[in-house]
């Protein structure tokens, strides 16, 4: 059920009133006819941050965004940036060559390039269909 609610609530910053962290990346998946590519925000962290993960055809982003120590005589007034664990789960639309799969990180921008095993390459096929 929590996982229900997540997903539901994914996106519109509402996690905080449900006791949930407040912080998930945003990410885009994009598709060509060889590769599927997926690019999340995950500005603010180093590599050391985050980890991603293949399953299969679940492409897992899992990290934590850890708060900046202020000093100890500065009261903080507002806050509007979030810290805080994620985890976010990517079901792939087929399977992927797991060995040739490449993540690049610069400038708060994570791209995974995960290409197509040669069976998802072809994509959809007629049949012919005959009577007996």
């Amino acid at each position: 059920m929590d996982r229900l609610f997540e997903t539901l609530w994914q996106g519109f910053d509402l996690a905080p009133a449900f006791g949930r962290t407040a912080w998930a990346p945003r990410i885009a998946v994009s598709e060509t006819a060889a590769e599927i590519r997926v690019e999340a925000e995950l500005a603010g962290l180093t590599e050391k941050d985050f980890e991603v993960v293949l399953e299969g055809t679940l492409l897992t982003l899992k990290g934590e965004k850890r708060s900046e120590q202020e000093a100890k005589d500065t009261e903080v007034r507002h806050l509007e940036r979030s810290f805080g664990r994620f985890e976010r789960t990517i079901e792939l639309p087929c399977e992927v060559e797991a060995e040739k799969v490449s993540a690049n990180y610069k400038d708060g921008l994570l791209r995974v390039t995960l290409p197509k095993l040669d069976a998802a390459k072809r994509g959809a096929r007629q049949i012919e269909v005959r009577s007996s």
